[in-house]
């Protein structure tokens, strides 16, 4: 651990990710959410000088949008929405995967062959389609407003995000398990007497959990790039609000700040190119702690191996 501990890429993914989430959630407690805004700069003699939106580095370091709030501090609060949402899901996911591919990994095979094939046809089929037809509904903004509470449209997001993901994701879990339960070593505990579970919890799981942490990182960049997606579709977290006015997001997540503001891709393109930057950043970060990760992994594994030898 402390070797991974001195790994300069997970040093660098961890730490940009605690700091970003640590000022986010303080920017809520110590500034209820409030939002640096500057929307005119006047001349000593009353004249208008400057309006937004302003671009980097003059009066913000990244700038503003049109109604001059400061970009910087506008991705900062997005932060705990934007990261949090695709934690949550992320974990969900593999939790739950790791549930049904417990009850399902025995199958005989012919049920094996079966659910593999409902569930292959969906891996192809983009996962922003089916989010987008199952959301636009319950998310988008009536003449009538919202037909649901904000906490009932969080939720019924939650439950898509993961949903969409349960079947192959599944099926991959389930094809690891029967490939470990075919080794040796397992063909000996079940001549020895163990019972299915004992084997299952002391012999597969300790192999496979080191994958898991490694599909955790992958199932958070794939929720990452599905809300991007979304967010370019105006399918946002908690709900788009369309009227008279251009769209508007309930919160401040990242790819709600994609989707309203594409439009100035053209003429204000900070806009647009400062949530999509966190959003890189974001990755990066993650895949460098996956890549540390696998490393730490390989080496623990070949060190152990040089010891029984």
């Amino acid at each position: 651990m402390i070797r991974l501990l001195k790994t300069k890429k997970f040093l660098f993914g961890t730490g940009f990710l605690i700091i970003l989430l640590t000022l986010s959630i303080l920017n809520t407690v110590v500034n209820d959410g409030k939002i640096r805004q500057v929307p005119f700069i006047y001349n000593e003699d009353g004249t208008l000088e400057k309006a937004p939106p302003y671009p980097p580095f003059d009066v913000f370091l990244f700038g503003s949008d049109m109604y001059g709030y400061d970009m910087l501090h506008t991705i900062i609060e997005g932060a705990k929405y934007s990261i949090g949402i695709v934690l949550i899901v992320a974990l969900l996911r593999m939790l739950l995967s790791i549930v049904f591919s417990y009850f399902l990994f025995r199958v005989p095979d012919s049920i094996f062959k079966g659910i593999k094939a409902i569930s292959e046809p969906l891996s192809f089929f983009p996962q922003t389609l089916i989010a987008y037809f199952l959301l636009v509904t319950v998310v988008m903004y009536t003449i009538h407003g919202f037909h649901h509470s904000l906490w009932v449209r969080a939720l019924y997001e939650f439950v898509i995000l993961v949903v969409i993901a349960l079947p192959s994701l599944t099926v991959q879990l389930i094809e690891q398990k029967r490939r470990v339960w075919k080794e040796e070593f397992i063909e000996s505990a079940v001549t020895l007497g163990g019972s299915k579970r004992h084997i299952y919890f002391k012999h597969v799981l300790p192999q496979l959990y080191e994958e898991w942490i490694l599909m955790f990182g992958q199932q958070f960049l794939q929720v990452l790039t599905l809300l991007v997606h979304l967010g370019v579709m105006l399918i946002l977290f908690g709900g788009t609000i369309t009227g008279e006015g251009p769209p508007s997001s309930v919160t401040h997540e990242w790819s709600g700040l994609i989707g309203l503001n594409k439009r100035f891709m053209l003429a204000y393109e900070w806009i647009v190119y400062v949530p999509i930057l966190f959003f890189a950043m974001t990755a990066l970060s993650v895949a460098m702690i996956n890549k540390a990760l696998s490393d730490f992994f390989k080496h623990k594994d070949m060190v152990r191996k040089n010891r029984e030898v």
